[in-house]
C-alpha cells in the first residue's frame, strides 16, 4: 500500500473511533444522534460570535427568542453557570422598550461657584455640561470636576469606601460622612 492509502485508512479509523465514542457517550444528545457530524455544530457555535460580528447578524435579531435568551436556556438546562457579564450590545437609549432608571447625582441646586469673593477652597468647577451634547432637556453642569461615580459599594471593603469618601471630601466635591 502507498502512503496516501495508509493516510486514508488512518483517517477512516480515527473517524470510526470518534463515531463509536459519540454513540456511547451520554453527555450530548446531538453527538449521539449525529456521530462525527455533530462536532461541526459545536465548532460553528464556538466561532459563531466572530461570524455574527461581521457577516451574519447580531445576538438580538433572532425570532422568537434571541441568541442571548437561548444561551441562558442552554446553560440552565446543563446546570452550569448562568451568570453573564454586565455589558450589553443592545441599543438601550435608541429603543423604546427598555426601562432605564437613572440616578440623580446632583438632585439639589447648589449656589453658583466662581463668583468674586467665593472661597478658593471650594470645589473645582466643572467646565463640561453633562447632557448638552445630545440636547438633553435637563442638561446640567456638575458643581465639581471630581466626583465619585455611582457604583456598588457592596463590592468594596469598608476601608475602600472610606478612602473614596475622604478623597472626594479633600477635592471639595462631596460632603460625605
Amino acid at each position: 500500500m502507498s502512503w496516501w492509502q495508509w493516510t486514508l485508512l488512518a483517517i477512516v479509523a480515527l473517524l470510526a473511533i470518534v463515531a463509536v465514542y459519540d454513540l456511547v457517550q451520554r453527555k450530548h444528545a446531538i453527538l449521539r444522534n449525529f456521530p462525527v457530524i455533530g462536532h461541526l455544530r459545536f465548532l460553528l457555535e464556538a466561532i459563531g460570535p466572530e461570524l455574527r460580528q461581521y457577516i451574519v447578524t447580531d445576538n438580538d435579531s433572532d425570532k422568537p427568542f434571541s441568541r442571548d435568551q437561548r444561551r441562558w436556556v442552554y446553560t440552565s438546562a446543563k446546570q452550569v453557570n448562568t451568570y453573564y457579564g454586565f455589558g450589553t450590545d443592545n441599543d438601550l437609549e435608541g429603543s423604546n422598550h427598555y426601562l432605564i432608571i437613572k440616578h440623580a447625582p446632583f438632585p439639589l441646586d447648589e449656589p453658583h461657584r466662581g463668583d468674586p469673593g467665593d472661597d478658593p477652597s471650594a470645589a473645582l468647577p466643572m467646565a463640561k455640561v453633562l447632557g448638552a451634547a445630545r440636547g438633553r432637556r435637563e442638561a446640567f453642569r456638575p458643581p465639581s470636576a471630581v466626583n465619585i461615580s455611582s457604583m456598588s459599594f457592596g463590592s468594596l471593603s469598608g476601608r475602600a469606601v472610606e478612602a473614596l469618601n475622604r478623597g472626594a471630601a479633600r477635592a471639595g466635591c462631596w460632603q460625605g460622612t
